[in-house]
């Protein structure tokens, strides 16, 4: 898992919910002629796609008895995903491609996930996320700077054709890593005794008698909201509104890895020092200096982002107690069903809080990101509060 991660982040790909056209992906859609309105729309069609397949999902891998296979051939499905992007010339054509890397992400993520959360034991979970956060960050130093030259030399962030050695630089790196989960992944193999449940009754049962694991769904759907509206814009943000250059973007990207790798471990051991949920409600502090950083940064001195992907970075790092605990809430029994519901109701809101975004975006690019800042300060801060107590 240490190594499919360190060649993403080799790939210079970026975190983002997932079926969202963001970053480089939303600028390339930009460039090719579609408005705002319209990466908004392309969003949420590719949302709707995942309310559409997530729940089979969830369901088929709760069943499943060799999750490796299902997350080996799920994963094939996207094998020429960036091949494809480096070709097109209309953006219609990149919300079909969208549209269908969101079914195979949508077959791929709860196995990917069950697979990822069975590789530690509870008490290792914070030192190994830890130590898989400084690992593949050093793979993160250098993929954003990679990317930053790969779509200077081709003419810079201005033209759809210099994203394309980009893409087909991905689609190698994406190869590799087919190739090594398919090589060198152990074989994941679960026992599926007794009777199995209905289709309705067994997504009933999954919230049954677990509190906790209610208000951790709400929180993780109202976050993505707020993520949806406003990621697939970000980077258009920066670039368009901000005058941020592919190298500001590099360096923002190589920045937060940075801290990544000096911080990480430490970090670990402070939490296990002080306990997770001091650690990362002052994380939520932190993010929340981020955010506000953002829309304040004066587009005369668009360096300064360089410092919102650092204080972003150590946010981060101090929500790794955070993850393990979010992780351990979710029986390992129930956990593909909860990923499918989780990725429904995301996708529901996911339909129409990227639309809702563009027009925000209309009526004040700032405002997005005030919204934003709100959100994360008086909204999310509070619900995390109450499930770690609870």
């Amino acid at each position: 898992m240490i190594a499919r991660d360190f060649i993403v982040q080799i790939s210079g790909r970026r975190q983002q919910a997932q079926a969202q056209l963001g970053g480089y992906e939303a600028l390339f859609l930009r460039r090719l002629g579609a408005s705002p309105i319209e990466i908004g729309l392309a969003n949420s069609l590719a949302s709707l796609t995942r309310v559409l397949f997530s729940v089979p999902a969830g369901w088929l891998t709760d069943r499943a008895k060799n999750i490796k296979k299902t997350y080996v051939t799920s994963s094939g499905l996207g094998l020429l995903n960036y091949l494809i992007m480096s070709l097109i010339t209309t953006w219609p054509v990149l919300l079909a491609l969208n549209l269908w890397r969101t079914i195979g992400d949508s077959l791929s993520t709860p196995a990917k996930t069950i697979i990822d959360v069975d590789s530690l034991k509870n008490k290792d979970r914070v030192t190994g996320l830890s130590i898989h956060r400084t690992m593949t960050a050093v793979g993160g130093v250098i993929g954003p700077l990679v990317a930053a030259y790969i779509i200077t030399a081709s003419g810079g962030l201005d033209s759809a054709d210099s994203f394309r050695p980009f893409f087909l630089f991905q689609f190698v790196l994406n190869l590799v890593i087919f190739i090594l989960i398919w090589r060198s992944l152990n074989d994941v193999v679960f026992e599926r005794g007794g009777e199995e449940d209905g289709f309705l009754q067994s997504f009933r049962s999954v919230f049954h008698g677990r509190g906790a694991l209610k208000i951790l769904f709400y929180k993780e759907i109202v976050q993505s909201f707020f993520a949806l509206m406003s990621g697939p814009f970000l980077g258009i943000y920066q670039v368009d509104v901000k005058r941020a250059t592919a190298f500001i973007i590099g360096y923002m990207g190589a920045g937060e890895m940075i801290v990544d790798v000096l911080l990480s471990v430490p970090i670990g051991d402070m939490i296990a020092r002080f306990g997770r949920r001091r650690i990362a409600i002052t994380g939520q502090v932190v993010g929340l200096v981020a955010r506000c950083l953002l829309f304040l940064t004066p587009p005369s001195h668009p360096e300064i982002l360089i410092l919102y992907g650092v204080l972003g970075s150590v946010e981060g790092c101090m929500y790794l107690g955070w993850d393990a605990f979010a992780l351990e809430v979710v029986p390992q029994e129930v956990r593909g069903r909860y990923l499918g519901l989780r990725a429904v109701a995301v996708g529901l809101v996911g339909v129409f809080a990227p639309v809702l975004g563009g027009v925000i975006w209309g009526l004040g690019p700032d405002l997005l990101w005030w919204i934003n800042a709100f959100q994360w300060g008086f909204i999310v801060f509070p619900l995390m509060v109450i499930l770690m107590k609870k």
